[in-house]
């Protein structure tokens, strides 16, 4: 043989292989039935032995046929497979290129972050592009791996051991709660104080399943269990709720920078702070650790500015 054949026709003959009968091979595969026919019997006089045997009534693979067809099938896995990340890599080289870089950021991510991405964008990366995304954790994690987006900014942990997570800071958790009532007068409270309430879930089960764990167990080691009556998928819906007296939520104090009125910020005291990460892949362009690193850095800066503390902490307002 002194070529190897298209991929068409190989595929063609796993077709018939799979099906057993060529008139569904072709209709699988949308061309008619002699085309099928002859691209199989093409593949068989090169190769030098009979792939399938024929009659009036029936297709079947011969034994040399069976041992071709399972090998075929794995070569054909790993043609795919090594073709993606070629795709990949090859989009990846042409996004550097054009300096373009899409980072997502959990709906829960303090905007202080967000301000501080595109505070050293404007003065430090002029020369690259980024564009924002707000995505859940689950699909920020899914995104990367996929290379749709190049980073993702959200909380630990994050269980997937094909991602780099750099921390770039931490947040303390907080309970949103009516700005009326037997909380008004607190700005800090230990857990227990709100067991027994009804919890407005802030949708990490569905959006970052190992994070609402952990924070589960923290409460469960105090005393306190969850009764969820309602799910929201943003710091605002969650507000939304509060304001009508369906419950208390829990959230990072970060997200609650802007409380809106007739709600009030209570800090949780006993809880273990939030980490927050930036996640991305090994291969990733050199200047998404960078961003990562400057990002770390500037988040220290302003909690020591406003106030005198070296903590990368972001505050829980109040």
């Amino acid at each position: 043989m002194s070529m190897i054949p298209p991929l068409r026709k190989l595929q063609y003959v796993l077709a018939v292989a799979r099906e057993l009968h060529f008139r569904r091979a072709a209709e699988k595969l949308h061309v008619s039935q002699p085309a099928v026919s002859r691209q199989v019997r093409q593949c068989e006089e090169e190769f030098g032995f009979e792939i399938l045997r024929r009659d009036h009534h029936f297709v079947a693979l011969t034994k040399a046929g069976q041992s071709f067809v399972i090998d075929l099938d794995a070569i054909l896995d790993r043609f795919d497979n090594d073709l993606r990340q070629a795709i990949n890599k090859a989009q990846a080289i042409s996004r550097q290129t054009a300096s373009e870089y899409v980072v997502a950021h959990s709906p829960y991510a303090p905007p202080v972050v967000r301000r501080i991405a595109l505070r050293l964008q404007q003065r430090i990366f002029r020369e690259f592009r980024l564009r924002f995304r707000i995505l859940a954790t689950t699909e920020i994690i899914s995104a990367i791996r996929h290379d749709v987006i190049q980073a993702g900014i959200t909380f630990a942990p994050i269980q997937d051991e094909d991602l780099v997570v750099s921390e770039i800071g931490t947040d303390t958790w907080a309970a949103v709660v009516p700005a009326i009532g037997r909380f008004a007068h607190l700005r800090t409270a230990r857990i227990e104080e709100f067991s027994g309430l009804p919890i407005i879930s802030n949708g990490a089960e569905r959006t970052h399943p190992t994070l609402f764990r952990t924070l589960e167990e923290q409460c469960a080691a105090r005393g306190f269990l969850f009764q969820t009556i309602a799910e929201v998928s943003s710091p605002n819906e969650a507000f939304d709720l509060v304001r009508e007296n369906v419950g208390v939520v829990l959230l990072p104090a970060g997200a609650c920078e802007n409380p809106p009125p007739g709600t009030r910020v209570i800090c949780i005291t006993d809880l273990a702070p939030l980490e927050m990460v930036m996640a991305y892949r090994p291969d990733c362009s050199a200047f998404i650790p960078l961003f990562a690193e400057r990002i770390r850095l500037s988040v220290g800066h302003e909690r020591t500015h406003q106030h005198g503390s070296g903590k990368n902490n972001l505050p829980c307002t109040g």
